[in-house]
C-alpha cells in the first residue's frame, strides 16, 4: 500500500501536467493534444495489456478444455461438498490453473489502469481550473490595455467597437487553443454551460476589492456580450458526454465476448461491469471538463482496438490445439517442472 500512495502521490503532482502542457506546445490545440497524449500513453502501456490477454487467455483455454472433466465431478460428488472441493481442487493442480495467478494477472493493469485514471483526472481538473481563470484573464487585460492604448480622440463609440475589437481578436488566438470542434472550451464540460468562468468565480480568484470588483464586473459583461454577441453561449451539445458512455459499453462488451470461448456465455461478472463502467464513467464526464472526457473516449477506443488484436491473435492460436493438446501442453509443463524440481 505505501508504495502505491508514493506512486500516486509522484503521479498526482506536476508530472501529468508537464507531459501534456509538453504535447500542447507542438500540437497548440488542447483538445487534439490529449488525444494525442492518451493514444502514446496506451501505446507504452500494451506490454501490460498483452501480459494480461496472454495470461487470462491460457486459462480460460484450459478451463474450457476441462469443463466436461469438471462436470462429471459435479455429478459424481454433488451430495458430498467436501469431496467436491477435494477433486475440483486435484483437477485444477493436475491442468496448473491457478486461481490466484490468474486474479493477480488481472489485477495489476487493473492497479495502474485506476492510478492513472484518477491522478490524470486529479491534473487535469487542476489545469483546466488554471487555464479557465487564465484564459479569462487574458482577456480582461487585453481590454485594460486596449482602454489605455485608444486613440482618445475618437468618439466614445469609436473607441468602445476599437476596444471591442481588440478584445475579440483575442478571443480568436485562445479559441485556437481551447475550442475543439463544438465544444467551445475544452476547459468547461461539454454541456449547455457558459463556456466563460462565472464573474463570481474570477473575482473571488482574484481577490478584488469592491472597487475593483465594480470594474471588473463591468469589463466581463462588455466582453462576454461582445464575443456572444446575439449567438448562444452554450459551451457544447453533450456529444463528448454520450460518446464516453457508448465507446465505454462497447469496451466492455468487445473484451468479454471476444475472450470467451466459443459456446460460453457471458458471466455475471462481465455483465455487471458493462453496466457499472459506462455508468462511471458518465458521472465522470458530467463532472468533469471536455479534456478528461476526451482522455476518456480515446482511452477506450485505444483499450478496444489493441484487446481485439491481441484477443484476435490468442484465439487464432488457441483454435489451433484441440482440447485434448490443450489438456495434454498443460500437463507436460507441469510434468517438466516437477521433474526439474525432483532432480534438485
Amino acid at each position: 500500500m505505501e508504495m502505491l500512495n508514493s506512486v500516486g502521490m509522484l503521479l498526482s503532482g506536476n508530472m501529468w501536467t508537464n507531459i501534456i502542457n509538453f504535447f500542447a506546445n507542438g500540437i497548440v490545440n488542447y483538445g487534439w493534444t490529449i488525444v494525442v497524449f492518451t493514444i502514446c500513453l496506451k501505446l507504452i502501456l500494451i506490454p501490460i495489456d498483452v501480459f494480461q490477454r496472454v495470461s487470462s487467455g491460457k486459462q480460460q483455454r484450459v478451463m474450457s478444455a476441462m469443463q466436461p472433466e469438471l462436470n462429471a465431478i459435479n455429478q459424481k460428488y454433488a451430495n458430498d461438498k467436501e469431496k467436491l472441493n477435494q477433486e475440483t481442487s486435484k483437477l485444477y493442480k493436475k491442468y496448473k490453473l491457478n486461481m490466484g495467478g490468474m486474479c493477480l494477472s488481472m489485477l495489476i493493469p487493473m492497479i495502474v489502469t485506476l492510478i492513472i485514471f484518477f491522478t490524470l483526472f486529479s491534473s487535469i481538473r487542476t489545469l483546466g481550473e488554471e487555464n479557465l481563470y487564465a484564459s479569462y484573464h487574458e482577456l480582461d487585460t487585453t481590454y485594460v490595455s486596449a482602454q489605455a492604448e485608444v486613440d482618445t480622440t475618437l468618439s466614445e463609440e469609436e473607441q468602445n467597437t476599437y476596444i471591442l475589437d481588440v478584445v475579440v481578436d483575442k478571443y480568436n488566438e485562445l479559441k485556437s487553443k481551447n475550442s475543439w470542434l463544438w465544444v467551445k472550451n475544452v476547459w468547461k464540460s461539454d454541456t449547455n454551460t457558459s463556456q466563460f468562468v462565472s464573474f463570481e468565480d474570477y473575482a473571488n480568484y482574484m481577490n478584488f476589492d469592491e472597487t475593483e470588483r465594480a470594474e471588473a464586473q463591468a469589463r466581463y459583461e462588455d466582453i462576454t456580450s461582445a464575443i456572444i454577441g446575439d449567438g448562444n453561449d452554450q459551451n457544447g451539445y453533450y456529444g463528448l458526454i454520450i460518446l464516453a458512455v457508448l465507446v465505454s459499453f462497447l469496451t466492455q462488451f468487445l473484451s468479454a465476448k471476444i475472450m470467451l470461448p466459443k459456446g460460453q456465455k457471458m458471466n455475471k461478472a462481465n455483465i455487471i461491469m458493462m453496466v457499472v463502467i459506462p455508468i462511471t464513467m458518465l458521472i465522470f464526464a458530467l463532472s468533469s471538463n471536455a479534456i478528461f472526457t476526451l482522455y476518456i473516449i480515446t482511452n477506450s477506443v485505444m483499450t478496444a482496438l489493441i484487446s481485439t488484436i491481441i484477443s484476435l491473435i490468442i484465439r487464432k492460436r488457441n483454435n489451433k490445439m484441440s482440447d485434448s493438446e490443450v489438456l495434454k501442453k498443460s500437463r507436460d509443463i507441469e510434468v517438466v517442472e516437477y521433474s526439474r524440481n525432483y532432480k534438485k
